[in-house]
C-alpha cells in the first residue's frame, strides 16, 4: 500500500510541507495520481475520485483567484489522497478551504520541486511497483497454502522466472522497520546475490522481493542437492551478512517443486534471528527451533496438542492445581524429577504425586516417567 507518507519522502521534491494541519495526513493510502491547472469542463470536479493524489499550480485561478478556494474544496469534498499545490498563483491557504482539510482529513500540502511531469512519474512507478508487490505478495500466499508441486513450480516461475531444480530462500528484516529502508536494503541484497550468482557456475537466477514488510530473497540452482547441508549453505551466509545490518533467515535447498517450504523455513529461522538477536540463522543448525516451527505449521499437530493441553487446563480450573505448569517443567527438564522440582521450587514428592494426576488425566495411568516425559514434550513442542 502506497501512503501519502510515501509520496511525501519521493526524491523529485526539493520541499513539502503542510499547508494547514491536518491529522492522520501521512497515513492515507494513495490509489491514483491527478493533475489540475485548467478548470475541468463545465466544473466537472467529479473527473477526480477518492484516494487519487493531485499535483496542481492552481493556475485556473491566475486570473480568478476565487477558483483556487472553489477547486481546493472541490477535490476535498471527492476525499482525494492529498492535494499538492505548488506555490505560483496560491501562497497560503484559504481559511475555509483550511477548515475542510481538517475536517474531512484531506491534506493540502505547499511543493517546491522539479517539474510536475517528473513528480507524476515517480508516483506512477511507486504505484505501479506497489501494485505488483501486491501480486507477488498474492502469489507467495498461494504457495504457502498449496501441496502440489507442478503448481508450486509454475507459481516460482512467474514470481521470479526460476526454472532451476533447487531453490533456496532467505527471508530479511532491516534494522530499521521502515519502507524506505527496507526499499533500500531490496537493492544491496540484489546486488549481493548477482555477484554471488556470478561465483557459483550451477546458480541458474537470483531474485529478490518484498513480502509482508521483509524481503524473500531466492537463490534457484541448476542441478540437485548436493547433501541435506549443501556446500553453498556456509558461503551464502557469509554473501548475506556483506549487504551490512539485517536480521535474515536461511532456508534449506529443497527441490524447486517444494519451494514453499523453503519460503516457511527462511522464515522460521528469521523468527529464531529476531528472538535470539542472532543476525542470521540458517535452518540447517536450528535443531529443536525447527521441530518448533514444523509442529505450528501443522494443523493437525497443533489440534492434537491443544487436546491432552486442555485437558490439564480444565482440570487445573475446577480443582485449583497446577498440572500443567508441573507438564511443561517436566517436558522442559526430559523426564528428570529433581530438575522439575527445581524449576517449580517444589519437593520432588510433590512432583511425582503430580505426575500420577497427570498421567491419570491424560488417560494414560500405566505408562512410566520416560514415556510420559516423551509424550509431554510432544505436547508443549510448539
Amino acid at each position: 500500500m502506497i501512503t501519502v507518507g510515501d509520496v511525501q519522502n519521493m526524491r523529485a521534491f526539493d520541499r513539502i510541507w503542510l499547508a494547514a494541519p491536518c491529522e492522520g495526513a501521512a497515513v492515507r493510502e494513495v490509489v491514483g495520481v491527478g493533475t489540475l491547472d485548467h478548470e475541468p469542463f463545465m466544473g466537472n470536479y467529479n473527473l477526480f475520485t477518492a484516494g487519487e493524489f493531485i499535483f496542481t499550480t492552481l493556475g485556473l485561478a491566475a486570473m480568478h483567484p476565487d477558483l483556487a478556494e472553489e477547486a481546493l474544496l472541490e477535490l476535498i469534498e471527492r476525499d482525494v489522497a492529498a492535494i499538492a499545490v505548488k506555490p505560483v498563483v496560491l501562497k497560503a491557504l484559504p481559511e475555509r478551504v483550511a477548515a475542510a482539510s481538517a475536517e474531512r482529513g484531506v491534506p493540502v500540502f505547499f511543493y517546491e520541486g522539479r517539474y510536475m511531469e517528473r513528480l507524476i512519474a515517480d508516483l506512477m512507478n511507486l504505484l505501479d511497483d506497489d501494485a505488483a508487490e501486491w501480486e507477488r505478495t498474492s502469489l507467495i500466499d498461494s504457495i504457502l497454502t498449496s501441496s502440489d508441486e507442478q503448481a508450486v513450480r509454475a507459481t516460482f516461475f512467474t514470481i521470479a522466472g526460476v526454472t532451476g531444480a533447487t531453490i533456496q530462500c532467505m527471508a530479511i528484516r532491516a534494522v530499521t522497520d521502515d519502507d524506505a529502508s527496507l526499499r533500500a536494503l531490496q537493492r544491496v541484497v540484489e546486488g549481493v546475490l548477482a555477484n554471488y550468482g556470478e561465483r557459483w557456475d550451477d546458480v541458474e537466477r537470483t531474485f529478490v522481493c518484498r513480502y509482508r514488510g521483509m524481503l524473500l530473497g531466492f537463490v534457484s540452482f541448476k542441478r540437485p542437492p548436493l547433501k541435506a547441508i549443501a556446500i553453498s549453505d556456509a558461503d551464502l551466509e557469509k554473501c548475506v551478512a556483506t549487504a551490512g545490518p539485517l536480521v535474515c533467515g536461511i532456508s534449506q535447498e529443497v527441490s524447486l517443486g517444494e519451494g514453499d517450504l523453503a519460503v516457511r523455513q527462511a522464515m522460521a529461522a528469521l523468527r529464531t534471528a529476531e528472538a535470539e538477536d542472532a543476525g542470521i540463522v540458517r535452518w540447517t543448525t536450528l535443531r529443536f527451533d525447527a521441530f518448533r516451527a514444523a509442529a505450528k505449521s501443522d494443523r493437525l499437530y497443533m489440534r492434537a496438542a491443544d487436546l491432552l493441553r486442555s485437558l490439564l487446563f480444565d482440570y487445573d480450573a475446577e480443582h485449583g492445581s497446577d498440572l500443567g505448569a508441573t507438564a511443561e517443567a517436566f517436558a522442559a527438564a526430559f523426564g528428570e524429577v529433581s530438575r522439575t522440582a527445581e524449576a517449580l521450587f517444589q519437593h520432588p514428592n510433590t512432583v511425582r504425586y503430580r505426575l500420577r494426576k497427570i498421567k491419570d488425566v491424560l488417560g494414560v495411568p500405566e505408562a512410566g516417567d520416560r514415556e510420559l516425559a516423551a509424550l509431554l514434550q510432544l505436547v508443549y513442542l510448539a
